[in-house]
């Protein structure tokens, strides 16, 4: 730098420096801007394709009309070419993986309208809260269960909206009747265990419900209920007088399979590696159960809980237990808002449908708690798979579903400040980290005193690798929804559990592969982050690491992980449309 007459000159070379600066400063800015922008952009689109799945209310009723569908193909389209003209290429990796979570909920709901087409094919959509591919469903005993599942009181301003919606059910179904223009075979058999004394079920909700009603509206809640109990048993009517005549449901095959697996689910195998994983991993769990068993021969399986009480009792302890032992070993950091996990007698009113009998529960609003609904001891619920292991040891069930499973994972992933990252939801991830807990638990010794336990472990687990062969068999057209259901009840299980998961894998393609395959994924992403970290890797770090990464699907979370943007640009340049069927 000179000054010549009061005037000050710079070199060449620093004017050169600060011209690129401003420009490279205005550049960065801008780029930023951009970002910040298309940030926006994807979270529009994400929240625009969830309420796309929602129906609209007409009079208080949900609009599943074919002209309603076609709304939503038409909104879907025009979201995909908003969608389409943004380009990722230059992002940084933790924006493109919010890029292939956003598309590949535009292509569940493509599936869900173009392919699954639930409103016109599925009686059981109108019924239970399914697998949909993104579109809601249950709009009536579902949503019925849900509003019903917070224990009393119950307020009248809470009785008025429970009753109207009562009120609406017929309609719904009336309307259902009207949609169910291609309904099959097996969609339409997965409704009927839902609807079996339905009008016995409905006044026995009444009943049930009427000591906590305000008094005043108990007329009308026992004259809902009797209009409710006939639309359902009329629906049930309809349905197995057309069940002769339905035409049955074709597998999906191997192409619409596999883009299934890549394009909604982001995962790097194809249909065949997924069943060859299946048949590897139910080899190694009957051979596990089968040491099980012969180091166990003399010792006594221990006896199911007497009562609920005691089930209840057995669960909180457990829960405690289990928390303590994480804690102990290092393997999870559990915040403190995550809440207890506890068990209670079921509400009579919620016993009557049995479609409630399994998942029922609410949410403790203060401390982020759940609490479980349980069937008393003498309910024939009691009798089925899941819930008779889960009464010999409910620590089986904690593992997953509990701390450190479901209800674990869903707390955390909520805090999550990603719109995107919290409210996306990744069965893979879901189930696969509920499953792993459950190998997990035994290798890290909690069931070192519970050897019958380990048995019922590997049990759970030979079952989610069967539920792999089952579900790519049935895809694919090698096995009958009748051989699946067969082969499900070797494991054994009850009729009526093995019946319900064989249609819902058939249904919902992919349904039965989340548990073991998500799981798989994660035991392969521990050994990659082990082995990149060496003696800094910890396994209360990696735990942490995945759980806080929310919904993010599990390929995508191992390549922010590990810094890997192989698998990410494949999916980023994978243009394929879905197939037709």
């Amino acid at each position: 730098m000179r000054i010549h007459q009061g005037r000050v000159y710079f070199p060449i070379a620093v004017v050169f420096k600060l011209v690129f600066f401003v420009l490279v400063l205005g550049e960065n800015n801008a780029f930023a801007q951009d970002m910040h922008q298309s940030r926006d952009e994807l979270t529009e689109i994400f929240n625009s394709v969830r309420r796309l799945g929602q129906p609209q209310l007409i009079n208080g009723i949900p609009d599943y009309t074919a002209p309603a569908v076609q709304r939503q193909r038409k909104g879907l389209n025009q979201l995909r070419s908003q969608f389409d003209s943004i380009d990722p290429s230059s992002w940084q990796l933790e924006d493109q993986v919010d890029y292939l979570i956003v598309r590949s909920e535009l292509d569940m709901l493509d599936y869900g309208l173009n392919v699954y087409r639930a409103t016109s094919r599925s009686p059981n959509f109108y019924l239970s809260s399914i697998s949909s591919f993104g579109l809601s469903s249950g709009a009536t005993l579902s949503k019925l269960g849900r509003m019903v599942q917070q224990p009393p009181p119950y307020s009248t301003e809470r009785a008025n909206e429970i009753l109207s919606h009562m009120r609406t059910i017929p309609k719904i179904l009336d309307q259902a009747k009207q949609n169910l223009t291609e309904p099959t075979w097996e969609m339409s058999r997965w409704a009927l265990p839902t609807l079996a004394e339905a009008e016995k079920s409905s006044q026995s909700f009444a009943t049930g419900l009427s000591r906590y009603f305000p008094k005043q509206t108990l007329e009308e809640l026992h004259a809902a209920a009797a209009d409710m109990g006939a639309a359902l048993t009329d629906y049930r009517i309809w349905i197995e007088s057309r069940l002769p005549t339905m035409t049955r449901a074709q597998p999906v095959g191997r192409d619409m399979y596999n883009w299934i697996l890549r394009r909604i689910w982001l995962l790097p195998f194809s249909a065949k590696e997924i069943l060859h994983l299946g048949q590897q991993e139910y080899a190694r769990y009957l051979s596990f159960t089968s040491f099980e068993e012969s180091r166990n021969r003399d010792i006594p399986m221990p006896q199911k809980a007497e009562t609920t009480a005691e089930y209840a009792e057995n669960t909180e302890r457990d829960a405690l237990a289990i928390r303590h032992f994480l804690a102990e070993k290092r393997a999870l950091t559990i915040p403190d808002y995550v809440g207890p996990y506890r068990r209670t007698l079921m509400p009579e009113y919620i016993q009557s449908f049995s479609l409630w009998a399994a998942l029922s529960g609410y949410r403790t609003l203060n401390n982020n708690g759940v609490v479980k609904y349980s069937v008393p001891e003498d309910h024939p619920y009691t009798d089925t798979y899941w819930e008779s292991i889960m009464r010999v040891d409910a620590s089986t069930n904690i593992f997953h579903d509990g701390i450190p499973g479901h209800h674990f994972q869903g707390v955390v992933s909520a805090q999550h400040p990603s719109v995107i990252r919290s409210q996306h939801r990744d069965r893979f991830k879901s189930e696969g980290w509920s499953t792993y807990w459950e190998e997990t638990a035994v290798q890290l010794g909690f069931y070192d005193d519970r050897p019958r336990s380990r048995e019922l472990m590997y049990n759970f687990l030979r079952l989610r690798a069967l539920r792999v062969i089952v579900d790519v068999s049935m895809a694919l057209g090698e096995m009958t929804v009748e051989e699946a259901i067969a082969a499900l009840m070797k494991t054994p299980m009850d009729r009526r559990i093995a019946s319900e998961e064989a249609d819902d894998f058939f249904a919902a393609p992919t349904g039965g592969i989340v548990y073991l395959i998500g799981k798989l994924q994660i035991e392969r992403l521990l050994a990659e982050r082990r082995q990149q970290l060496g003696i800094r890797f910890d396994l209360q770090q990696f735990h942490d690491d995945l759980v806080s990464a929310a919904w993010v699907p599990i390929e995508l979370t191992r390549a922010e992980m590990m810094r890997d943007e192989e698998f990410v640009q494949q999916l980023i340049n994978d243009r394929s449309s879905m197939p037709v069927l």
